[in-house]
């Protein structure tokens, strides 16, 4: 079984729960942490999948961060090899932007819980665990227009596009369905001024995040293992 590439752009944004879910599945799989320095492989095509995570970066500040334009190319390379690709929030926008999308300040930022609308009875069923009202752990500011192809599978009342399919098997993802508890802790600490800049509906305060998390986070992980158990099928069928 060919592993699964992992990559990471920031020590408190990793797989997480994804990666809980691939050795509850005995799925093997190797973490490149780009922003420690590792480089992605040159070929592509000896791995299973690609799954790429969050970052507070844009995917245009390519003057600060080195490995940006090398996992656009990486991303690009696994799209033409026919290698499934999952991209969670800057891992959507980075997965767009080599799809050839605009990446590009949101309309409204969204930092918490949000309800998202799947675009169809048949998207429900096959992606969310026919769950036509997902709720999901969002904190970006910028968002990604759907590339030219892919269909879009989710939206929310802020943001348009949070979800699209590519060749029937390349998801990006604006959300973070791969949270934990913990990690969110961690977030609240390191960035609750964000979150104190904002007066806005799409923005849930420090306080009611904090208290949201462990009921939130149960269903969170059941969604999760449903857009995980379908991307999978596309990997090893």
């Amino acid at each position: 079984m060919k592993p699964i590439v992992i990559i990471q752009h920031l020590a408190l944004d990793g797989p997480e729960y994804f990666l809980d879910y691939l050795n509850q599945h005995a799925i093997p799989s190797c973490i490149f942490r780009v922003y420690d320095g590792d480089v992605l492989p040159d070929d592509v095509s000896a791995y299973a999948g690609v799954a790429s995570f969050g970052g507070p970066m844009s995917v245009h500040d390519v003057a600060d961060h080195d490995w940006i334009l090398p996992e656009v190319d990486f991303l690009r390379a696994a799209v033409a090899e026919d290698v499934p690709v999952i991209g969670h929030c800057l891992g959507g926008q980075l997965l767009a932007l080599a799809l050839g999308a605009h990446v590009y300040k949101a309309d409204i930022p969204e930092i918490g819980w949000v309800d998202l609308r799947a675009s169809s009875a048949g998207v429900a069923g096959e992606w969310f665990g026919d769950r036509h009202a997902p709720r999901v752990f969002q904190w970006h500011s910028d968002t990604f227009a759907l590339p030219e192809g892919a269909s879009l599978l989710a939206s929310s009342t802020y943001c348009c596009n949070q979800a699209y399919l590519y060749a029937g098997k390349h998801l990006g993802m604006q959300f973070h369905c791969e949270v934990k508890v913990e990690m969110i802790r961690q977030w609240l600490q390191v960035g609750y001024q964000e979150i104190d800049g904002h007066d806005l509906p799409s923005v849930m305060s420090v306080d009611e995040i904090a208290a949201s998390l462990e009921a939130g986070m149960a269903q969170s992980h059941a969604q999760a293992d449903a857009i995980y158990q379908r991307w999978l099928r596309g990997v090893y069928g």
